[in-house]
């Protein structure tokens, strides 16, 4: 049988979830634009972006498997 030190022990555990959570933190965080979008910009990114969500849907690259799922097919 092994013997284990639980001080030992709970600061390995820690020590362990910090640097799980610092990875993660540092992984999740976006960089923010220093000037905002302009709104019409942003009304003509989106509807590009529609546009090419249609067209993989026609062409069949995209499929629907199900209410807000998606398969995609390179």
């Amino acid at each position: 049988m092994r013997i284990i030190n639980y001080d030992n022990y709970i600061e390995h555990l820690r020590k362990k979830s910090l640097h799980v959570y610092t990875r993660w933190a540092a992984q999740t965080k976006a960089v923010r634009s220093r000037k905002p979008r302009d709104p019409e910009e942003d009304i003509a990114l989106f509807l590009l972006d529609r546009k090419r969500w249609q067209q993989a849907l026609a062409s069949g690259r995209l499929e629907k498997v199900g209410p807000r799922r998606y398969r995609w097919y390179e």
